[in-house]
């Protein structure tokens, strides 16, 4: 997550290092040359500082706009998806549904996994290995035992 502390530890370094830099511009003439080196060495450990810490700035933002566009897509993802038992569909734009896809994955990981059609009302999810039956799997139960003379 962003931290506040790294924006203010930059700061800081330049305000250190623009420090310095105007020391030096404003005395170099009355310093001696090894004190000129020593301000030098402390305005490039600045500078230096200053580096690293805009880097993790840099990190710090591309940690947060991934985060907001993982969570943008999962509110799109979840205010698409409609759960019918025993499984989800998602509606598309054009009013048609996608799926379906595995109750259990999106529940417990937010996976859309799509459901293999096993025949007859019967799902797989390939995984998990969960096996998922609609009410097509009871009527054709019930088809098949009516068509073999059992009533």
């Amino acid at each position: 997550m962003f931290d506040m502390a790294i924006i203010s530890t930059a700061a800081s370094s330049v305000k250190g290092a623009m420090e310095i830099a105007k020391f030096l511009k404003d005395s170099s003439d009355s310093l001696e040359k090894a004190e000129v080196k020593l301000k030098l060495a402390y305005l490039i450990e600045s500078l230096a500082d200053i580096k690293t810490k805009m880097a993790d700035i840099k990190e710090a933002l591309l940690e947060s706009e991934q985060e907001k566009q993982e969570l943008k897509n999962a509110l799109e993802i979840k205010t698409k998806l409609q759960f019918e038992m025993p499984y989800y569909w998602a509606n598309k734009d054009d009013g048609t549904k996608d799926g379906p896809f595995c109750q259990l994955c999106y529940d417990k990981e937010k996976k859309l996994i799509r459901l293999q059609d096993e025949k007859n009302g019967e799902w797989r999810c390939l995984s998990c290995r969960v096996y998922f039956r609609d009410k097509n799997y009871i009527e054709t139960i019930l088809e098949t035992e009516y068509n073999s003379g059992w009533d």
